[in-house]
């Protein structure tokens, strides 16, 4: 099986986030991927932070009836911080047979060398990374090319690393959505349409209160504001 693996704190998920997960899949010819929603990050000292509980009520939600794709509790299942060099041995100890890529954008690449054995990851996976804003692919080929100094250019897009699996940087449309855009958009009681999946958006404000309290207090949607939808 070719799964992908697609970390991340989700606060909240996004369209963005959806869109990343599937051009990987198409890129790669992924049998799935699991979008591995982060319990405890370490970089993150939950000031901000939506309630695990809420954060997986919204990405299940957002991932409802998308085949191929489905949210993990993979790392609120392990003990301790949520590093992801942890959650990729405990995938590799759980399906030693799989093939397995971690999807990333460029900016989560450009920080690895700040990650909890960073340089470890592409022994334990394959490294599929997207475009994102403020990390443009001349900054990821030179990241590559001085944090593992020992990977192979297999092409000018792709390094493999000795006794290990591929870094490869793919082609996407560059998406400029953000959760940071969402939240604040949120505090200023902006319409969120076409920023989260609808059923997202729905129950965010269903849940306002909640998220009140994670990022701040958020202006009522006026009258001439975009709605909620309901449908899909």
């Amino acid at each position: 099986m070719r799964l992908g693996l697609f970390g991340g704190t989700f606060n909240p998920v996004h369209c963005g986030h959806v869109r990343m997960a599937v051009e990987a899949r198409e890129a790669l010819g992924l049998d799935r991927v699991e979008f591995v929603l982060a319990a405890r990050p370490p970089h993150k000292q939950g000031e901000g932070i939506l309630p695990f509980a809420l954060r997986w009520r919204l990405l299940s939600l957002a991932l409802c009836g998308l085949e191929g794709y489905a949210p993990s509790l993979s790392e609120q299942l392990l003990e301790g911080p949520s590093y992801t060099v942890r959650t990729l041995e405990d995938y590799r100890r759980r399906l030693p047979d799989a093939e397995l890529h971690f999807i990333c954008g460029s900016t989560d690449l450009l920080c690895m060398d700040k990650w909890m054995r960073g340089r470890d990851l592409p022994m334990l996976a394959s490294l599929a990374v997207l475009p994102r804003p403020g990390a443009n692919r001349a900054a990821a080929r030179g990241f590559v090319a001085s944090f593992w100094p020992e990977a192979r250019e297999e092409s000018p897009d792709c390094w493999r690393v000795p006794g290990g699996r591929e870094i490869r940087l793919l082609d996407a449309p560059l998406l400029d959505v953000s959760a940071t855009l969402v939240r604040e958009r949120f505090r200023a009681g902006r319409s969120l349409a076409c920023l989260l999946p609808c059923r997202v958006e729905a129950a965010l404000w269903a849940m306002r209160r909640d998220a009140e309290a994670a990022w701040g207090m958020s202006q009522a949607p006026g009258e001439g504001d975009d709605r909620p939808c309901s449908g899909d």
